[in-house]
């Protein structure tokens, strides 16, 4: 992948580039609902000017322990612009390794949505030594109906608050990024007992994103991408990222269904999408015709399931290319891929070129 001299160097200016360029367009479609990159840059703006009321400042770790939501992107682009660092951490783990991240990456403020997946985040937090929870001050709890029914969440010594309420703060209109400023935590497995923390500045995010979006065709007129990997990953993070670098929508999902992947692929005519070997054979296993996705043009797929070993030659004969990719938590997700109009025997390998 090659660097172009007029791409952004901070996280800000990229969403900002893009936003002031079509305002209008969608940024993303989430529950059957679009909302616009003017919309976008408007709650980034408020949700700046929550986290910093709360005492959120440069340097300061933010913990996303959230679904792939729309409150995730536009949280974490507030915290660019503020020069806060984002700790990502998955929705499946659990008290040791969620007390754990919490205590090693120092984050002030933890974003939860506690009836996720009717998951009991309270109970796993209970389960918490108090000591490895010392650094954070406050919770912003997310929930999709604004409250409603919502039982009550606490964390003693610990100011909770609503996104909803996130979402009407006044506009904060300061920028704290910066091509040398550190902006993501994520999480990788390594050679020691705990997984290591590993941190990217704004400059990598933001021209790693803006390299993808041209390597991958992202930058095409009709491109439309199918967000259902999550957002706590590399592989789920830099799809996202490169889609707002290319400044087009993303159609998100907050947890893959395979159903509701393909519904949503046919209803806003995705053009590709990258998913384990083990997502795409669900979607090809809920799409009952012969050529379930007419408007994709590849699926870039991670191989993890030996089983599935004959995927890329029965998706093929669906009308579905798959082509390889390769990453790590480290460099960012997708560093390298097949070449997309290769034969399948090429593209069904690891990425490459």
């Amino acid at each position: 992948m090659t660097i172009a001299a007029n791409d952004p160097d901070t996280v800000t200016a990229l969403f900002d580039t893009v936003a002031a360029r079509a305002p209008d367009a969608p940024a993303l479609y989430y529950r059957d609902a679009p909302l616009s990159y003017a919309a976008a840059a408007e709650r980034v703006s408020r949700l700046a000017g929550f986290l910093a009321a709360h005492g959120i400042r440069a340097g300061d770790r933010v913990a996303f322990w959230l679904p792939s939501v729309p409150a995730y992107l536009l949280l974490y682009l507030a915290c660019a612009r503020l020069g806060a660092i984002a700790v990502a951490v998955n929705t499946r783990y659990r008290a040791a390794e969620v007390g754990d991240i919490l205590h090693r990456s120092r984050a002030k403020l933890l974003i939860l949505w506690p009836g996720f997946r009717h998951i009991d985040f309270a109970e796993i937090l209970e389960r918490v030594d108090p000591a490895l929870l010392g650094a954070v001050e406050t919770v912003i709890v997310y929930d999709e109906d604004d409250g409603a029914g919502v039982a009550p969440f606490a964390l003693p010594g610990k100011t909770v608050v609503r996104y909803a309420a996130a979402e009407r703060h006044a506009p904060n209109a300061s920028d704290a990024s910066g091509p040398d400023v550190a902006c993501n935590i994520f999480t990788t497995s390594g050679t020691t007992s705990r997984p290591k923390l590993v941190v990217h500045r704004q400059f990598a995010i933001a021209q790693h994103a803006a390299e993808v979006a041209r390597h991958f065709r992202l930058d095409a007129p009709d491109t439309v991408t199918l967000q259902a990997l999550p957002f706590c990953g590399v592989f789920g993070f830099c799809q996202a990222m490169a889609s707002l670098a290319a400044g087009r929508p993303m159609v998100m999902q907050a947890a893959f269904d395979a159903e509701d992947a393909v519904r949503l692929c046919r209803r806003y005519r995705v053009t590709q999408f990258n998913a384990t070997d083990d997502m795409v054979e669900r979607m090809l296993r809920a799409a009952a015709d012969d050529t379930p996705f007419a408007a994709v043009d590849f699926v870039g797929y991670a191989a993890f399931n030996r089983a599935l070993d004959d995927l890329p030659e029965r998706a093929e004969a669906r009308g579905v290319r798959l082509i390889g990719l390769w990453g790590m938590s480290e460099m960012q997700a997708l560093a390298a891929r097949r070449d997309a109009d290769a034969p399948v025997a090429e593209r069904r390998k690891a990425g490459g070129a």
